[in-house]
């Protein structure tokens, strides 16, 4: 990346965040609850795969 980009991306979406907050905001909130969603269906499945009491649950990083 060159390093003239990353203050031009960081500026864009500065005024982004002045012009329109909600839209921003909307899609915060979007992501968060995305992220939150894939976190609890995730552990949801990996109560499934833990049939034996010593059996370690898989990490998501691994």
């Amino acid at each position: 990346m060159d390093r003239t980009l990353l203050p031009l991306l960081l500026l864009s979406l500065v005024l982004i965040g002045m012009v329109a907050p909600y839209a921003v905001l909307t899609f915060l909130g979007i992501v968060g609850l995305s992220v939150a969603t894939i976190w609890v269906f995730w552990a949801f499945l990996q109560g499934f795969g833990r049939s034996q009491p010593e059996a370690q649950p898989q990490r998501i990083w691994d």
